[in-house]
């Protein structure tokens, strides 16, 4: 009897601490998640700046066009990156812009200026 009473004691004790750290583990995650209305990111590898020459020119060109939609561009470092997993893009440098918490547009790798701009362009007119 003293068996069963204790098991029921341990067993009763270890359901509510898993319970309670499933609702802390909900809260972080909702803290670190966040609905993104309109947003442009730009991921930067600062280790091959040279290959992103086309997307500093094709960002300069679009801050011009478009100041106010681009005034809150994010960029998101290589390294900064590797430390938060939800925010990786595969391949860098990338330009993301976000509509409504989805990916509308989306640039990687080697591209050329004009492209860039044009389809950022693109997307930001439809806001």
């Amino acid at each position: 009897m003293k068996h069963l009473l204790t098991l029921i004691m341990l067993a009763s004790t270890a359901l509510l601490l898993t319970s309670c750290n499933d609702i802390a583990a909900d809260k972080v995650v909702l803290a670190e998640d966040r609905f993104i209305e309109r947003q442009v990111i730009f991921f930067t590898d600062e280790r091959n700046i040279s290959k992103e020459v086309a997307y500093y020119d094709a960002i300069i060109e679009l801050k011009n066009k478009y100041p106010e939609d681009l005034k809150h561009l994010e960029v998101v470092n290589y390294s900064s990156d590797q430390s938060n997993p939800k925010v990786q893009s595969p391949v860098y440098p990338a330009i993301v812009v976000v509509d409504n918490n989805q990916v509308v547009t989306k640039i990687t790798g080697k591209a050329h200026k004009d492209t860039i701009v044009k389809s950022v362009s693109n997307a930001i007119k439809k806001w």
